[in-house]
């Protein structure tokens, strides 16, 4: 279930919504071989997002990020960690980092907030149809 928060201080609209993400340290390259980490999204904007690892990466670690917005859709953004906590989400522990983008094309911010959009409008409509 995915909701936008409200009264957000932000810059960008926060969704949470989980999602496939691949991840490694930075090496600057959009293809994602055969090394890299996966994780969930805890949630998302076009500025950055609240992943779920399983284990704490360093606070400032520069990322290679890919998340999976759909079939086809798959984003690549470079963040930098901020940090993180460890949290109980549904009775199982998780470690949630904070990611900032900090690199990535103005084709991939857009993929980002057409899928916020996209996803926010399905909601209301199935609200609507409730």
């Amino acid at each position: 279930m995915a909701e936008s928060k409200k009264n957000q201080k932000r810059n960008f609209v926060r969704l949470d919504v989980v999602l496939p993400v691949k991840y490694r340290p930075f090496t600057g390259n959009p293809v994602f071989d055969n090394v890299f980490n996966v994780g969930r999204t805890y949630d998302l904007s076009s500025g950055g997002m609240k992943l779920t690892v399983g284990k704490p990466l360093k606070t400032g670690l520069k990322l290679d990020i890919e998340i999976e917005l759909g079939k086809e859709t798959h984003p690549f953004i470079v963040g930098q960690v901020l940090g993180g906590e460890d949290l109980v989400v549904d009775g199982i522990s998780r470690r949630i980092e904070k990611i900032n983008f900090i690199e990535l094309d103005p084709e991939a911010q857009e993929m980002i907030m057409k899928f916020i959009f996209d996803y926010q409008r399905k909601n209301v409509r199935k609200v609507k149809n409730s």
